[in-house]
């Protein structure tokens, strides 16, 4: 059970401040916790909360959390593997898995996120060094040279405004973040909406995989997530929310009902009849961080991409790695030029590590939205072999290069525009458009995600995990 000290009694001098107890913030605690580290975790509620937000971990997601010794955080709450994925049009249908070998070596994991963001801050607390403490932050506090020195609390118990100070803040509030319009100049997008909805005793087409939706005009997911449970995220492509009630019923059974394998229909319609319905809004922001001495942030406040890949904890985790290493690598955060100078590499290494997932996600969820690229990328992937490995593996946060993302991305689009031609000659426009289309689907995303440095660079996540990281403390 987690509790809270009265705040009267505790001390309010940290090494490090970090705001949101959510995925990033429970992490990047729980991590630097067992280093031992001073952190006041601060969240205005602890509780269990059932979301439809980070259920699915990427290969490449579980293995940064073994790297950095939590993965037993997903224990105990019934997680299930997930060795891959099977695309769907009604009932025509085939899957691929993580491993070429046929082993399960590389494999995903399906979660309640309300369990594991449990399991984060049960062992986040569990270092007497951390601190909860539940409050809503309310201002960000800076001396007169405009250092960051900490964060003012509302404590709703006590009706009382508390200080915190630190020489770092760590910001992770999460996607309605109201503090990175201050540290950051983002430009975010909401690009869709996901209708969340839980099937109870699914029969699954292919168990323990995620499933790709491809047969209504734009993609929905499916996946595991307990024993008993499939998550199936609709998508809904407008930036406005649909309205609970008639609408959302009734374009569930017009656009998705009708083309869903029938083993899967029972437990649709129970869940479509029972209503519980989660909106969540998909947002698109690529990382544009300031510099601001004494603070950094972290996880969907400072950088998002369409859900429809499953590689927000990929990148999170990946977020709370390469920051950590250069964190420990110093004795304390006193010096603020020292800090903010390790920041700036964070930034730029952590901008590299994740540009594949953030141009991945939205672009294929712009290809899958595209009656020609979608049936493109149907054909290309159900011929096998590398065809299929490869686009796997940059989904799964294995394979991180981006000149392969680049060569794979247009390899697809050329093989449709190929098959077109074959088919009919006259076919030459619609074989045009698709080039075209994918040229404009992924060229915004190259810009906001990619230098020409970064495509000749070495990956930082290969660099860091082939050693251990070093931490001084003389």
């Amino acid at each position: 059970m987690i509790t809270h000290q009265n705040p009267k009694k505790m001390k309010n001098k940290f090494d490090i401040i970090i705001v949101g107890a959510g995925m990033a913030g429970a992490t990047v605690a729980a991590y630097l916790g067992k280093q031992g580290k001073t952190i006041a975790l601060v969240d205005r509620d602890f509780d269990y909360k059932d979301r439809i937000v980070a259920e699915l971990l990427q290969p490449g997601a579980v293995k940064m959390l073994e790297t950095l010794g939590l993965k037993h955080c997903l224990e105990g709450f019934d997680a299930q593997p997930v060795y891959g994925y099977g695309l769907i049009k009604g009932e025509e249908m085939f899957s691929i898995s993580y491993n070429d070998d046929g082993s399960k070596d590389k494999s995903g994991v399906g979660v309640n996120s309300g369990h594991f963001l449990q399991n984060l801050r049960k062992e986040a607390l569990s270092y007497q060094n951390v601190q909860q403490i539940k409050g809503e932050v309310k201002r960000i506090n800076e001396d007169e040279s405009g250092k960051i020195e900490g964060v003012t609390y509302y404590d709703n118990e006590l009706e009382l405004e508390f200080n915190l100070e630190a020489d770092l803040t760590i910001i992770s509030d999460g996607f309605y973040s109201r503090f990175r319009q201050d540290f950051s100049n983002p430009e975010k997008e909401i690009t869709s909406h996901f209708i969340g909805i839980v099937l109870k005793n699914c029969d699954l087409p292919f168990p323990n995989h995620g499933h790709v939706l491809m047969t209504s005009d734009t993609p929905s997911v499916c996946y595991p997530i307990s024993s008993s449970e499939v998550r199936i995220l609709v998508d809904f492509p407008s930036s406005t929310p649909p309205r609970r009630g008639p609408q959302i019923y009734n374009y569930l059974k017009d656009n998705i009902l009708p083309f869903l394998p029938a083993k899967m229909k029972p437990s649709f319609e129970a869940a479509m009849e029972e209503g519980k319905f989660k909106i969540m809004a998909n947002h698109y922001m690529p990382a544009k961080p300031l510099i601001r001495k004494g603070a950094v942030l972290l996880g969907d406040a400072l950088n998002m991409r369409h859900p429809l890949t499953g590689g927000g904890l990929t990148a999170i985790f990946a977020d709370i790695y390469l920051l950590s290493n250069h964190l420990l690598s110093l004795p304390n955060f006193k010096n603020a030029d020292l800090v903010s100078t390790k920041v700036k590499v964070y930034y730029k290494e952590r901008h590299h590590a994740n540009a594949n997932v953030n141009i991945l996600a939205n672009a294929l969820y712009g290809v899958m939205s595209n009656q020609l690229l979608k049936e493109a990328v149907y054909e290309y992937l159900k011929k096998g072999g590398k065809n299929a490995q490869m686009p796997l593996k940059l989904l799964a946060g294995i394979e991180r290069d981006h000149k392969t993302l680049i060569r794979y991305f247009f390899g697809v689009a050329a093989f449709g525009s190929t098959n077109l031609m074959v088919d009919k000659v006259t076919n030459v426009a619609k074989a045009s458009k698709i080039l075209y289309d994918a040229f404009n689907i992924i060229r915004p995303l190259i810009k906001n995600e990619l230098t020409l440095t970064s495509l000749f660079e070495e990956q930082p996540l290969k660099k860091y995990l082939e050693q251990p990281i070093q931490l001084i403390t003389t």
